[in-house]
């Protein structure tokens, strides 16, 4: 089952490698603002996405799970 919250644009997998061992990452690309100094930062829709993408990696991923939000937004 894809991942579909409002803001979200584009998910996509990676994994990441350290010493402690294996994260699986879910990379979520979103049209909000993330820097909260930004004028239209929006705080609770910034919430509700990464609330959204949480529940879907606990639902989904087995093991250490990690969650970036990217912005397309310059």
């Amino acid at each position: 089952m894809p991942f579909k919250a409002p803001h979200s644009s584009f998910v996509s997998f990676a994994v990441e490698a350290t010493a402690s061992g294996i994260t699986q990452v879910m990379i979520v690309e979103t049209d909000l603002h993330l820097n909260p100094q930004h004028s239209t930062y929006n705080e609770a829709a910034v919430r509700q996405l990464l609330t959204a993408a949480q529940d879907y990696a606990q639902a989904r991923i087995e093991g250490p799970a990690n969650i970036r939000l990217v912005s397309t937004r310059s």
